[in-house]
């Protein structure tokens, strides 16, 4: 569940960002501060994360989804694919902590509900198709991978509400 507390160090930046800069309250600015280390955090870092196991143990990886029996030309090559798009999602992510223009968190957030939807997207046709119940196929990542894009979503949709420029995304 590494997950969880990439997601818990997320809160706590957010938590400590906040209580440092008491000027930045109401739903638009805290949601703002939010979505930012959500994305670098919860979901850059998870996503760099994530990639690792892919890259650098890719046969453990690939038996806990339940992409079994583990080849090295077959799911060894969809373990390292996937870790691309992990990367490329978990740098963008990061990089939100410096690019604070809304329209490429936009963009972040939109790639990475395409990957997150579509990895969930996967694992339900893999428990439904192939009955593929592997602890990380249907457990919590499948979770993770429907609900952070949500998330990000809602805090973005927050942040705007507030009529904040498109441009200063967060201070």
């Amino acid at each position: 569940m590494p997950f969880l507390f990439w997601i818990l160090v997320a809160l706590a930046a957010t938590g400590i960002h906040l209580a440092r800069h008491k000027d930045e309250r109401g739903t638009a600015a805290v949601s703002r501060v939010l979505l930012m280390y959500w994305i670098a955090l919860a979901v850059g870092l998870g996503s760099i994360f994530g990639a690792a196991f892919h890259v650098f143990d890719a046969k453990d990886t690939a038996e806990q989804i339940g992409f079994v029996p583990w080849n090295a030309t077959g799911t060894g090559a969809f373990q390292f694919e996937n870790a691309m798009g992990d990367l490329a999602i978990g740098v963008a992510g990061i990089l939100c902590l410096w690019i604070r223009d809304a329209k490429f968190w936009l963009a972040v957030i939109i790639i990475t509900t395409i990957q997150y939807w579509g990895d969930a997207y996967g694992h339900i046709h893999q428990m439904v198709k192939y009955d593929n119940h592997d602890p990380d196929n249907t457990g919590f990542v499948l979770w993770i991978d429907i609900i952070n894009p949500a998330i990000l979503i809602v805090l973005y949709w927050l942040m705007h509400r507030g009529g904040k420029p498109d441009h200063a995304a967060a201070t």
